[in-house]
């Protein structure tokens, strides 16, 4: 529903009014359409995944900090998107973030594989003491 006259830049980013407006607004925008209610779903209005970045980035340049790809996913209506953004909860980092998280595996790992390269270079006792340290973290 597409309220105001003054363009996306008038909208406050930090209540949930605010942000249905301006997310009515970016998703008229980019879905070429003249208006859209709170409870319509971006898919269902012809939304897909290559709009939805375009969504996400002129998103982050209104609210100044980035929002995940995954909460336009989670969150596809616009009223449910803005009560999100309105919680400052973001489900595309803290959860990954985390000790022992996915993104502290994958760093784990991608530094095992360097230490496994550059001792490899160094002989082949090396390389064997890089594999029993790497089994006993596993």
């Amino acid at each position: 529903m597409k309220t105001h006259d003054d363009g996306i830049g008038a909208h406050d980013g930090r209540t949930t009014a605010g942000l249905v407006g301006l997310v009515s607004d970016l998703w008229c925008e980019v879905l070429e359409l003249p208006e859209v209610s709170p409870s319509d779903n971006f898919f269902d209005l012809g939304g897909h995944s290559l709009l939805l970045h375009t969504v996400r980035d002129r998103l982050a340049e209104h609210l100044g900090r980035d929002v995940p790809l995954v909460d336009l996913f989670q969150h596809p209506t616009v009223g449910d998107l803005a009560d999100h953004l309105t919680s400052g909860t973001s489900s595309g980092v803290g959860s990954d973030a985390a000790p022992g998280g996915r993104l502290a595996r994958l760093e784990a790992r991608r530094a095992g594989r360097g230490a496994r390269s550059r001792t490899a270079r160094g002989g082949a006792q090396d390389v064997a003491d890089v594999e029993d340290v790497e089994d006993e973290a596993w």
